[in-house]
């Protein structure tokens, strides 16, 4: 299991970027490489790569958020999904899915995004009060079945 504690950026429209995770929080058998976008599996095997983003808008404008699965480098077909932002200003939004992909030993799996206005966030915040901090991006990996 995985997260990340810092807000996340996009630099231009219609550019691909990976997501990056700076906290372990559980592992075993699964690792955080260079950069740290990278998820490493240390064997082969089908794994499940759940995660959820807290996106949020910096303005009213609608954005369409692509988001899609990338294992060594290549995109995985079929994988994408488009997340219509809008609304007011700060108004949070939560992608939640999940991937079941074939892995084989030293693969690395990333998580990938690009958007069609740079007016948004995957989001980070602390925590408050009455809740503990919001982490942008969390990610947990499970070998499902063997080779």
């Amino acid at each position: 299991a995985f997260h990340d504690t810092t807000d996340q950026t996009p630099t231009a429209i219609n550019t691909p970027k990976a997501i990056t995770y700076n906290a372990t929080d559980l592992s075993a058998g699964v690792s955080l490489g260079t950069p740290t976008s990278r998820i490493y599996v240390n064997r082969a095997g089908s794994y499940n790569f759940q995660f959820s983003l807290q996106l949020i808008t910096t303005n009213a404008t609608d954005k369409q958020v692509y988001i899609w699965a990338r294992i060594n480098g290549v995109d995985v077909a079929n994988s994408a999904s488009q997340v219509t932002i809008g609304g007011a200003t700060n108004h949070a939004y939560i992608a939640a899915w999940n991937f079941v992909l074939k892995m084989n030993t030293n693969d690395y799996f990333e998580l990938m995004w690009a958007v069609d206005n740079t007016n948004m966030r995957i989001d980070a915040q602390v925590a408050t009060a009455f809740c503990p901090a919001i982490p942008s991006v969390i990610m947990t990996v499970s070998c499902n079945i063997g080779a």
